[in-house]
């Protein structure tokens, strides 16, 4: 099985057989980039999810991740999302925060300790 991607207006998707299994959907508010997930981050899209979240952060403007709509996140997006910190925290150009995080994905946060890693609000 493959996944593949398409690209609508302000968003872009992830899908196998016909079937969603992730929505990306990219908006800036104010000074920030909003991203909103809808769906799940599985392992095999560590890739995709980690090469547009360092792309977002080259802009050098705050990206806001709303985790409201999000299902599951693999442990390998988990570890992408903390390489993203990491390199926000290194290059000084912008933030990674995490908002509306599912109470078991917070509760998987914490049996990592992901939680005091990344900014959760």
């Amino acid at each position: 099985m493959s996944l593949t991607r398409s690209y609508a207006q302000d968003s872009w998707l992830l899908s196998e057989e016909g079937k969603t299994i992730l929505t990306v959907r990219e908006t800036m508010e104010n000074d920030e980039i909003l991203v909103a997930l809808d769906g799940a981050l599985r392992s095999d899209m560590e890739h995709i999810f980690r090469d547009e979240l360092v792309a977002l952060m080259t802009v050098g403007k705050d990206v806001v991740l709303d985790c409201e709509k999000l299902t599951y996140i693999a442990g390998a997006c988990q570890d992408a999302l903390l390489y993203v910190q990491h390199m926000a925290d290194s290059i000084r150009r912008g933030t990674l925060t995490l908002r509306h995080v599912p109470e078991d994905i917070y509760a998987e946060f914490e049996r990592t300790n992901l939680h005091e890693l990344l900014m959760i609000e």
